[in-house]
């Protein structure tokens, strides 16, 4: 098999800061201008952070000493974001997506107007305005220490915006990183092996979970932790499902059938034949992919999902709803949640 190079692997690193001693930083971040960020932006697509300030903010100047610098924080940034300075205030013309914008300059304290249009019209400071991979604007209001920014921080590199709404993945984030602020996540699936699976689906057939991750992923942390370890959830995968887990790189020998999957390179972060087979072209992780009782492949679920969303699709698969074009939408509106 055969790596196409347009795949691309969505892999970031473990943040782990919180429980870190802060230093100053002698590497804080490296600001660009909005211009620089948005070449690199279209060149190689990354989140840009835009710190919205003006001179005479107090907790703008509070954040750049006690947040920005520290020196996690910032290489975080630096590795995964293009994080810019944006003087809310500043006088000077800015093109952007084919529009011309200026500072009108209408009284005292006047903002530019590209800062009112990414901020949503709320001219508060500091804001954090967040523009992601596919141009879409979240502006996030206030000051925010480390442990508050952390999770935004790996809520938008994860690319995890896509499918959970923030208010679910820092609830999954605080189960996860915070043990003593456990909530309902006291479930426990039963992972079992994959050849053992396979050999089970051969005497026993039933449906297959298979959750890719890493072990260096935040989202797969995340995932596991909380959305798996709902009692509701992991009771209802271990009734209905065989649950496999597999790291997205292992070296292990892996056969479905007839179909034998390998690590061509043999070394850490390239991921395992079966991987790429599954989730090409675009590899993201976490993943869970689903397979029918015969190991038909029904259905890869890419990214984090909180355990609000992984209800219905569990749901969905195991009632045979995604057979003869399935209306999702229908089942999806009439839904009723088990969870707590």
């Amino acid at each position: 098999m055969k790596l196409f190079f347009s795949i691309t692997i969505l892999l970031s690193i473990s943040l782990t800061i919180s429980s870190q001693t802060v230093e100053p930083s002698q590497n804080p971040i490296k600001w660009l201008t909005f211009e620089e960020a948005i070449k690199l932006h279209e060149e190689n697509p990354k989140t840009i952070l835009l710190d919205m300030y003006t001179d005479w903010c107090g907790w703008c100047k509070k954040m750049d000493a006690e947040t920005f610098s520290n020196p996690q924080i910032a290489a975080y940034i630096n590795t995964h974001f293009y994080p810019v300075k944006f003087d809310a205030e500043r006088t000077d013309t800015v093109e952007y997506k084919g529009k011309t914008y200026v500072n009108l300059n209408t009284g005292r304290r006047s903002s530019h107007q590209l800062a009112q249009e990414l901020m949503g019209g709320r001219m508060s400071y500091p804001t954090i305005v967040y523009i992601d991979f596919e141009n879409n604007v979240s502006p996030v209001p206030g000051f925010m220490d480390v442990r508050s920014i952390e999770p935004l921080l790996i809520y938008f590199t994860e690319r995890i915006n896509k499918n959970c709404n923030y208010a679910d993945f820092n609830r999954g984030f605080i189960d996860t990183f915070m043990p003593d602020s456990l909530t309902n996540t006291k479930g426990s699936i039963k992972w079992i092996d994959f050849n053992e699976a396979m050999t089970l689906m051969d005497t026993a057939p039933k449906k297959l979970l298979l959750y890719i991750n890493s072990d260096f992923n935040n989202g797969s942390k995340i995932m596991l932790a909380s959305s798996f370890s709902h009692p509701i959830i992991s009771d209802f995968i271990n009734k209905n499902f065989y649950p496999v887990k597999i790291n997205f790189d292992t070296q292990d020998t892996l056969k479905i059938l007839n179909n034998v999957f390998i690590n061509e390179q043999n070394v850490p972060g390239y991921p395992n034949q079966i991987t790429i087979a599954l989730l090409q072209p675009e590899i993201r992780l976490p993943s869970t992919v689903f397979f029918g009782e015969d190991f038909s492949l029904i259905f890869a679920l890419k990214g984090y999902f909180p355990a609000s969303v992984l209800e219905r699709y569990l749901e969905f698969i195991a009632q045979d709803l995604h057979k003869n074009g399935g209306d999702w939408q229908k089942f999806n509106n009439e839904f009723k949640t088990k969870l707590n």
